[in-house]
């Protein structure tokens, strides 16, 4: 069997259309015709119906169970490519949220660069939702990513490497900044300044609140953290940030949460269940191990 004809045959499920499917893998319509045919002889069924009369086509109930099992064939012959492509490459293709890289990787910089290994990492920074599908494709092979909960994911292999708390965060000119811990119900009325929506931190708040009682007043979001803690520093709103981001020089006043919220920054080490790393790889995640001794604070 082709699998250039499950191709064909699960984007013509998705777009209804011969021509249009043709058009997508730049060949005939016969092609993606006779493609089908061999489909239906393979597994001798009908798969594909077609209204010449009304211009219609419905795909069949065998032609939906074929299309749910083509998808997983296409995705793991996809991830097979990428992984044989790059399976003899020196480069580590890594991931990790900003934060994580501003907070807790240089803890184990000095150590791979002492062992040579950071001029082979590639690296992608981007929010923990979009590292997860990167991973997942095949794109990366290892990443750090952050979740709310202790991440299980069907596929990859999650090792917790430490449970940071959130806090609120406030100006010290806020009514509330020197109480040292607060129910977050007591920034009902406050204005908030977020992270964006790609990062674990609007999760942390959407579920604070929730236990609160209240929906947050959302006045700006952006992905910069420094810009935030500046302007809380301002008075300008308040916010919900991991504790350790928050140093002496900004200016800000940390508060504890009572609530009984299990939400936490969850700093994981990730990998493809059935990824083989080479030695360089095996090395660099053996490092990036070392997080598990940096910062703890779960509980």
């Amino acid at each position: 069997m082709n699998t250039r004809d499950l191709a064909y045959f699960a984007a013509l499920v998705d777009l209804k259309n011969y021509t249009a499917v043709a058009a997508r893998f730049s060949v005939s319509q016969p092609t993606i015709t006779v493609a089908v045919k061999r489909l239906e002889a393979e597994f001798n069924a009908t798969l594909v119906q077609r209204d010449h009369a009304h211009n219609t086509l419905t795909i069949t109930r065998p032609g939906l169970l074929l299309y749910q099992r083509a998808q997983l064939v296409l995705k793991n012959l996809d991830l097979a490519h990428s992984e044989v492509r790059r399976a003899d490459q020196s480069t580590i293709s890594f991931g990790m949220p900003p934060i994580i890289g501003t907070l807790w990787f240089p803890l184990v910089a000095g150590e791979l660069f002492s062992r040579g290994l950071l001029k082979y990492m590639k690296t992608l920074e981007v929010g923990s939702g979009d590292l997860l599908k990167e991973l997942q494709a095949g794109k990366i092979d290892v990443a750090l990513l952050g979740s709310v909960r202790p991440l299980q994911e069907p596929g990859l292999d999650a090792t917790l490497l430490a449970a940071h708390e959130f806090r609120a965060v406030v100006s010290p000119k806020h009514r509330l900044a020197q109480r040292g811990e607060i129910e977050f119900s007591e920034l009902a009325n406050e204005n908030f300044i977020s992270m964006t929506g790609k990062f674990v931190h609007p999760q942390a708040l959407r579920d604070y609140s929730h236990f609160a009682g209240f929906r947050p007043r959302v006045v700006y979001s952006t992905p910069n953290m420094p810009l935030i803690k500046a302007l809380v520093a301002a008075d300008f709103g308040v916010s919900l940030l991991v504790g350790d981001a928050i140093t002496p020089s900004d200016q800000v006043s940390s508060l504890a949460l009572s609530d009984p919220v299990a939400d936490r920054f969850n700093m994981s080490l990730v990998v493809r269940k059935k990824f083989l790393p080479n030695e360089i790889q095996r090395e660099f995640i053996s490092v990036l191990f070392g997080l598990r001794h940096h910062g703890q604070s779960a509980h």
